[in-house]
């Protein structure tokens, strides 16, 4: 499966509408991390893609879920925000909380900041945010492959030229 991962779209959508519309053949599912979780549903909407979302700290009148699990060829998955966890100041209890409960892939946002790391066989995988990098970066959004063989995860800029019209 290929999945489209988005976070902390915080109300600007476009460039993430435009790139799906121009590249759908590069994902089957699309998976929103929260911020604003009503962006998934307008995403959805708008594309007409397969969604499931979270919601994160700014989505306090959403009824989604804070957490989602997953298990997608054989692997188990979390997604999450990640705020409930205190990924701004370290991702360990996030890795503990994948150890405890024996998750291949745990994905999260929150910190506005695109990372990709393995520890003791546990991927967490923050595609960063969709409108509002933080420290330099440039908007992102992921990508993953997922089979039965592996998982691969992929950080994918949000140019410029794929935002304007």
């Amino acid at each position: 499966m290929k999945v489209l991962v988005i976070s902390d779209t915080h109300g600007y959508i476009e460039p993430v509408i435009k790139y799906m519309k121009t590249y759908p053949m590069l994902f089957d599912q699309v998976w929103h991390l929260g911020d604003h979780y009503k962006d998934a549903l307008n995403i959805a909407s708008a594309t007409g893609c397969d969604m499931i979302g979270v919601k994160g700290n700014c989505d306090s009148h959403s009824i989604a879920n804070e957490d989602a699990y997953l298990e997608v060829a054989g692997k188990r998955i979390l997604l999450t925000h990640g705020h409930l966890y205190g990924v701004k100041h370290s991702l360990l209890r996030l890795h503990l909380k994948g150890l405890e409960e024996r998750l291949d892939l745990i994905c999260f946002g929150h910190t506005h900041m695109a990372t990709q790391t393995k520890e003791d066989g546990v991927i967490l995988f923050n595609p960063g945010s969709a409108s509002l990098p933080r420290l330099g970066n440039y908007p992102s959004i992921g990508l993953l492959a997922i089979s039965e063989t592996g998982i691969r995860t992929t950080i994918v800029p949000l140019l410029e030229s794929q935002s304007s019209e």
